[in-house]
């Protein structure tokens, strides 16, 4: 018996690292997928949406060329989220699953009908403008490769996706404008202005392109999942402070940091 147990303390590590091995050639017929949601905020106090599920779409690079939506694991503990605190490069996952090597060509976001604003302590009706919304499709074209991880953004802009109701003086129409991106090779923007009560609309433009964001209670901003490019970042406060307008160059995998952006108040005449 002693014997046996000798032999078998000698073989265990052989045993592990050939478990190991089988695990590692598993893996590289799958690959990690992250869904992760990040918010272009709106002149909105709170932006509440009901998110049931995030799903992907894979065209299988197998033989059988089987293609297939795929439910995530949701991970977030309400369904009930604060898009508008999404703000300042803060992102939310709502989703993880390994998926079978392919390319993903189209993200789905599942929403259900608890969708709400606050402005002013008071809470406003929020409706889709297309019902068939409450299943958001976007394309999008992510190949996957066996071992590897993929981290997805979805850049929900809230200043374009909600309007005011013509039908509702007290209401609002949903309608999902976003971007979806897979965080690589891409570029980075972070800024500050002051002083932080000119709450100002902030812009990235490049040629026809414009992104938009607001600054959080500190006065910072975050552009993310950038082209590499030269862009002109342009900021609208409240008044009476002056706008302000300037130019960035970013590069690959990198975070630009501009200065401190002062906005000045226009003088008064002395009379």
């Amino acid at each position: 018996m002693q014997r046996f147990t000798r032999s078998l303390r000698a073989f265990w590590p052989l045993l592990l690292l050939t478990f190991s091995c089988l695990d590692d050639a598993s893996n590289q017929h799958h690959a990690l997928v992250n869904v992760y949601l990040v918010d272009a905020p709106g002149d909105w106090d709170q932006v509440f949406l009901e998110i049931k599920r995030v799903e992907v779409f894979v065209e299988s690079g197998n033989s059988a060329g089987t293609e297939e939506w795929i439910p995530l694991d949701y991970l977030p503990l309400s369904n009930m989220v604060n898009v508008s605190a999404l703000v300042n490069d803060t992102k939310l996952i709502l989703g993880r699953g390994e998926l079978p090597l392919g390319q993903i060509s189209q993200v789905k976001l599942v929403f259900g009908d608890g969708q709400y604003i606050i402005q002013d302590n008071e809470r406003l009706s929020l409706q889709f403008a297309d019902p068939e919304d409450k299943n958001y499709i976007h394309d999008t074209n992510v190949p996957l490769a066996g071992g590897r991880s993929y981290d997805l953004v979805l850049d929900l802009d809230l200043s374009r996706s909600v309007k005011a109701n013509p039908s509702d003086e007290q209401g609002f129409l949903f309608s999902p404008v976003m971007r979806v991106f897979e965080n690589i090779n891409m570029t980075k923007i972070e800024g500050k202005v002051t002083p932080v009560e000119a709450w100002p609309y902030v812009y990235a433009i490049l040629d026809q392109d414009t992104l938009g964001t607001l600054t959080d209670s500190l006065g910072n901003f975050t552009f993310t999942g950038l082209e590499a490019a030269t862009y002109q970042i342009y900021i609208a406060p409240r008044a009476p402070y002056l706008d302000s307008l300037t130019t960035v160059t970013t590069k690959i995998d990198s975070t630009s940091q501009l200065e401190t952006i002062t906005l000045p108040i226009p003088q008064t005449p002395e009379e």
